[in-house]
């Protein structure tokens, strides 16, 4: 039987510290093994990066007092790193279909942060894809899937075909996506957070009237076009807020069912700068960990996916760093 719903909707079902300890080991499995063949640790997920920028994130004034909590409560600009990526476990061609992600890490944040070890950090990290919702519900259906693409081919089909309904027209919807530009796409966090007394799902769109580099067609044409652009042009993007104002039609334990844009629309309170410079390549930018639980209470990930994420995020950053002998430190006030 499943737990009381708390004050934020969260119903943690019985079984899920078992099925999230059952993903854990399974992605663990899987970089250790890649590691004893190649002698390298990489991320099970988002392994490609096509560069990590600096940038400026800087909180809007005269918001709305629903918005104005947690880090929005006070407009003021924070230093900021931003790495933008392919989602899947290989290294492959960018022209293949797939999940684009930026993951937004902000320097100088002050306040007691939510992961035990990191309690002090400094940081604080929004993580995003360019769709508004994941394939796979919760901690439960994440053991299935796993087991699937770890099986091969085979199981991996036969795991698609079972959802073919819903969760696979959700991943064949985000691998259709093209994108040319990792600068030029939007951006969604699919699982919510809070936001102080409030949950919120989070996006960056593109600022209006940007314009982009679009001119390479390589296999690593996301990471030439960001670098193409940010040799000489800047580019920025807008931070919006969702809040959860229909929790009938908002589900906080589904993240494979989308909050409706038209009658719960997103809200602008930040603003992303990044300035003409050369992304970081290579280990500069590997070395850098990002998670959605690197936060302060006030905007604490909510639901299964996000409490699976927790686990594997940590064990496996922990565990890549300690096999590549690289050192696993958040950045204090400002970019390290």
């Amino acid at each position: 039987m499943a737990s009381e719903t708390s004050v934020d909707g969260e119903v943690v079902p019985p079984t899920e510290p078992a099925d999230i300890a059952a993903v854990v080991d399974l992605i663990k499995s899987s970089v250790q093994a890649d590691f004893d063949q190649t002698g390298h640790a990489v991320r099970d997920a988002h392994r490609k990066a096509h560069g990590c920028v600096q940038a400026t994130f800087t909180v809007l004034d005269t918001l709305p007092p629903k918005l104005s909590q947690g880090l929005f409560a006070t407009p003021r600009s924070y230093p900021a790193v931003v790495r933008f990526s392919n989602g899947s476990g290989q290294s492959q061609d960018d022209r293949t279909g797939d999940a684009r992600g930026m993951a937004v890490k902000l320097m100088g944040v002050p306040g007691k942060k939510l992961l035990e070890d990191e309690a002090s950090a400094q940081t604080q990290d929004f993580i995003m894809i360019n769709h508004p919702v994941f394939f796979v519900r919760n901690a439960s259906d994440y053991v299935g899937f796993q087991r699937a693409i770890d099986g091969g081919t085979l199981r991996s089909v036969g795991w698609f075909i079972g959802h073919l309904f819903h969760e696979t027209r959700i991943a064949l919807a985000i691998r259709n996506k093209e994108v040319s530009n990792p600068l030029n796409a939007r951006y969604w966090s699919m699982t919510p957070s809070k936001l102080g007394t409030e949950q919120m799902k989070f996006s960056a769109m593109p600022c209006v009237g940007s314009t982009f580099v679009e001119a390479s067609a390589s296999r690593d044409r996301l990471r030439d076009n960001v670098q193409g652009q940010l040799a000489s042009k800047a580019a920025c993007f807008d931070f919006m807020v969702q809040t959860r104002d229909r929790p009938g039609e908002m589900p906080i334990e589904d993240p494979t069912v989308e909050w409706d844009e038209k009658s719960a629309p997103f809200t602008k309170v930040a603003r992303i700068d990044i300035t003409p410079q050369t992304a970081e390549q290579g280990e500069a930018c590997e070395v850098r960990s990002f998670s959605p639980w690197h936060a302060v209470e006030a905007h604490r990930p909510l639901g299964g996916i996000s409490r699976v994420r927790k686990n594997v995020y940590q064990t496996i950053s922990t565990l890549r760093h300690r096999l590549n002998g690289q050192p696993r430190v958040e950045p204090g006030a400002k970019v390290e």
